[in-house]
């Protein structure tokens, strides 16, 4: 039986030093600048709807509490000069001064009356996605 030798070579014995986790940095870095310029195209600056009264919330929110029936929120918070998307949810109830609400993909979140900027009911049938 004939003994082989076996010879390895690595890129080092030809003279390339490998600069380790450092040479990727630059393609993720031009990847993460792409994706953070295509976010930022998507985002749409979203204006203020009327501000209601804590009155006129209040009542929207009893409504839709009573009729269990989904409601929009938009919230009286800015970022960068606009405000959030909508929460679309429906009231679960309500106490220790807050709001609580079963958003639509099964979350629970609360808020105070304050926060509320706008409330407005929702068809139901955009709840349930029943529009064809």
């Amino acid at each position: 039986m004939a003994d082989y030798a076996i010879t390895r070579f690595t890129p080092e014995m030809f003279g390339y030093r490998d600069r380790g986790i450092l040479k990727w940095q630059g393609m993720i870095l031009a990847d993460q600048t792409d994706a953070l310029k295509k976010m930022d195209a998507e985002i749409t600056e979203i204006e203020g709807k009327e501000e209601m009264s804590e009155i006129e919330i209040s009542q929207v929110l009893h409504r839709a509490y009573i009729t269990d029936s989904p409601v929009t929120i938009q919230a009286n918070v800015m970022r960068n000069g606009s405000f959030y998307k909508d929460v679309i949810c429906k009231v679960a109830g309500y106490g220790g001064n807050k709001i609580h609400l079963q958003l639509k993909d099964g979350r629970k979140a609360s808020c105070s009356l304050e926060e509320i900027r706008n409330i407005e009911m929702l068809d139901p049938l955009d709840w349930y996605n029943k529009r064809k």
